[in-house]
């Protein structure tokens, strides 16, 4: 496949409107038109998203493409939309509600891509809503190229048991690396970039490389997806996280690394932990619970090796004993 652009990045955007300005003019300064290619994949939003898009593209019609969607079927989906159309020999991504350091793409791709890799990881700087956040990156800039920035290159496995994984947003992936493993998103509402990940570079022959670039600004929204408590979704999260769970317990069988498998088991129980939690804001009988804590320990996913101290104790008490945590709920609603 010809790739006419050096890097594509696929926003996802579902009713962001008011989020639209500050990313949209990140985006302006990352590159120019001939490097870059922008793909928007509006995903049946009601509010003015498409309109604010249509706009966009208008201004820019070398390097954008916006793919308008009839159905809401979620994240996973519309990367996976933007993926069949992208045309960057790299390809990343992007919350349509967080944003970018001026030129980041531009110099994370002239100054750390190499043809040796598969992979880019860099980094993110966590800030609130509540924050002066256009104000942060109008101040913020690149940095001087340095070979001590290159923080680690290795394996994809390798990778896997030093860092973190579970955004895609903070990565570079080689297109043609994609198109061989024909991977793809999980429809899932939980965790699917951590399997996005662990699809890719679990896989033998992946060389990644980690820089010390903070040029992304992830925004913690209180009603973002991640946060949102309505009861009604409570029951469908609970579920895609142990789908999820499941999944990567599929992956262990494959690999014959323990550390692999150690660390997997790791995320798995790291991930379980959100289950308690919504456990007390939805209606699931305890036998139900019974069942999920014994899944969860076939997996290695349970009991929790205690590493975040008083919580732990909290949760396993009250994954022993649900008929405790039943009661729990009436003084939580």
């Amino acid at each position: 496949m010809r790739y006419p652009f050096k890097l594509s990045v696929i926003l996802p955007c579902y009713n962001v409107e008011k989020y639209l300005d500050l990313s949209l003019r990140c985006l302006e300064n990352q590159w120019d038109d001939d490097s870059l290619e922008i793909v928007f994949v509006n995903d049946c939003s009601t509010d003015g998203t498409l309109n604010r898009l249509r706009a966009f593209c208008d201004d820019h019609p070398h390097n954008t493409r916006l793919v308008n969607k009839t159905h809401n079927e979620g994240v996973s989906k519309a990367r996976n939309d933007g993926l069949s159309v992208a045309r960057g020999q790299w390809i990343t991504f992007l919350d349509p509600d967080d944003a970018l350091v001026d030129n980041a793409y531009k110099d994370l791709y002239e100054h750390y891509v190499s043809e040796d890799i598969q992979v880019l990881s860099f980094e993110t700087n966590i800030h609130s809503e509540k924050e002066e956040i256009t104000r942060i990156i109008s101040s913020a800039s690149t940095l001087p190229y340095s070979r001590e920035r290159v923080k680690w290159v290795g394996t994809g496995k390798e990778f896997f048991k030093r860092y973190l994984t579970n955004v895609c947003w903070i990565f570079f992936y080689s297109h043609q690396l994609i198109d061989r493993l024909h991977v793809k998103f999980r429809d899932l509402t939980y965790l699917e970039d951590a399997l996005f990940n662990m699809d890719i570079i679990l896989n033998d022959g992946i060389t990644v490389k980690r820089v010390d670039c903070k040029y992304h600004y992830w925004i913690h929204r209180a009603n973002s997806l991640s946060n949102i408590q309505s009861p009604e979704r409570n029951v469908e999260l609970i579920d895609n996280i142990m789908t999820a769970l499941g999944y990567m317990q599929e992956m262990k069988n494959g690999i014959n690394d323990a550390q692999v498998i150690e660390r997997i088991s790791w995320k798995q129980q790291d991930s379980s932990r959100g289950i308690v939690p919504i456990l007390l804001r939805c209606n699931i009988h305890c036998n139900q619970i019974r069942s999920i804590r014994q899944q969860l320990k076939s997996w290695n996913a349970y009991p929790y090796h205690r590493s975040r101290g008083r919580s732990d104790v909290l949760f396993d008490f009250l994954f022993r004993f649900p008929h405790i945590l039943s009661t729990m709920r009436l003084f939580i609603r």
